[in-house]
């Protein structure tokens, strides 16, 4: 019991502060029949997290945070584009992935992969 405990607060941990990459796309197509100034923004981020493999209860729980730390990140991004650069910011797709990593070259745990589509009005 205490040893689930220790590897449920080291999950925790590593979402805390996850190794992240983070790619942003902002494209405008000519000729698409968008409204003027309107632009598809696509954010694409991935993670690494340290966690058991199994079908523990741990497991499962490290995953569900992994993907709660991307569903947040989705909700929040349009907030940040309408700081930066939008009057207007809509959601239209979330694309989220967790594959295993069973500890060959780095430890055991999971990647965890979003992909974000957003349509924006520019300022």
């Amino acid at each position: 019991m205490f040893r689930r405990t220790i590897v449920a607060a080291a999950a925790a941990l590593c979402l805390a502060a996850p190794s992240a990459a983070q790619q942003i796309v902002i494209q405008q197509r000519p000729g698409s029949g968008e409204a003027k100034g309107e632009v598809r923004v696509q954010v694409n981020m991935n993670f690494f997290v340290t966690a058991p493999t199994s079908d523990t209860q741990a497991a499962v729980k490290a995953q569900e945070n992994a993907r709660r730390v991307l569903y947040d990140s989705a909700g929040k991004e349009c907030e940040l584009l309408k700081a930066v650069l939008a009057s207007e910011c809509r959601l239209e797709s979330v694309n989220v992935n967790m594959n295993r990593s069973y500890g060959n070259q780095q430890p055991e745990g999971f990647n965890a992969n979003g992909s974000f589509s957003f349509k924006v009005t520019l300022k």
